[in-house]
């Protein structure tokens, strides 16, 4: 089984928390001083976190947190950590929040990814049905699709697909549900050679397209698919575009290059087979199958 990407929640997406003050006007301004000041080394770290700079991100958010002590900061911060591969520190990190910030479902969810990375399943399912279950969590797919994947982990493949249509349902425009749904039906497929399974790969994997335009990953798992199906042309179009939006990733680049190369030198391997014209179903008929 492929490696699973488990998604967090970038902190960037919420509003910041606001500071709270005290009515004691002696000590209003050096309040009012010192939340500005760690709002501003907040602000600071989420911009190097969000730049792949976890070790400034860290140096911002170890002092943002001193004076502004929000769920945003420590959210931050735990996801810094772990990003760098910290995942003590991290855990430790989530851990105080929670005590500050027992109802938190962004604090929930997050943690949660971060224990199933390590593969503590149990425990990371507790905190991401909590949050998926809070009244007021506005971001409800991402706590089904880490539910998802860990169901998925488990070898719980109708639990897998339960939650990946119920991150959908909370969010049709959410970009993961669709490549991760693309991804497991394509895989099914080169096990047991169902073509059926193909198709409705290539289905998620166009929806996937098109909340992302020229997804370089998503034109080479597209030129697959066509490829598997013995559509050359697709194929080839596919693999031509995912190689001339794939300039900044070399490694992506060689891998597509390869296959259109062996696309081109041997296409006969790849005609459409007589299986692929008795197909029963249709493919919307097939699609509605899925998510009935």
């Amino acid at each position: 089984m492929k490696k699973l990407v488990y998604t967090s929640i970038l902190i960037t997406m919420f509003g910041l928390f606001s500071c709270s003050t005290t009515a004691q006007s002696v000590d209003y301004s050096q309040q009012e001083n010192s939340s500005t000041e760690g709002k501003y080394l907040y602000e600071m770290g989420v911009s190097y976190l969000s730049a792949g700079n976890n070790a400034m991100a860290i140096y911002y958010l170890e002092k943002a947190i001193q004076t502004y002590k929000t769920p945003d900061v420590y959210n931050s911060l735990a996801l810094a950590y772990q990003f760098a591969g910290e995942y003590v520190k991290a855990e430790n990190t989530f851990k105080e929040a929670l005590e500050k910030y027992p109802n938190s479902p962004e604090l929930w969810t997050n943690y949660g990814i971060l224990l199933a990375i390590q593969k503590k399943y149990n425990e990371a399912l507790s905190y991401l049905e909590k949050a998926a279950n809070h009244p007021t969590y506005s971001r409800k797919e991402i706590a089904y699709y880490n539910i998802a994947l860990i169901q998925l982990s488990l070898g719980r493949e109708n639990l897998f697909l339960e939650n990946m249509k119920k991150a959908i349902m909370y969010n049709s425009n959410y970009l993961d549900p669709y490549v991760s749904l693309g991804d497991y039906y394509y895989d099914k497929y080169l096990s047991n050679k169902r073509v059926s399974d193909l198709q409705i790969s290539r289905e998620y994997y166009s929806k996937a397209l098109s909340l992302s335009f020229n997804n370089p990953v998503l034109y080479f798992k597209l030129g697959k698919v066509y490829r598997d199906l013995g559509q050359i042309d697709l194929a080839k179009f596919y693999f031509e575009k995912a190689l001339k939006a794939s300039s900044e990733d070399k490694q992506l680049q060689e891998e597509v290059k390869k296959a259109l190369l062996d696309i081109i030198e041997n296409s006969t391997k790849y005609e459409n087979p007589q299986q692929f014209q008795n197909q029963k179903q249709t493919e919307s008929d097939l699609i509605k199958d899925v998510i009935k």
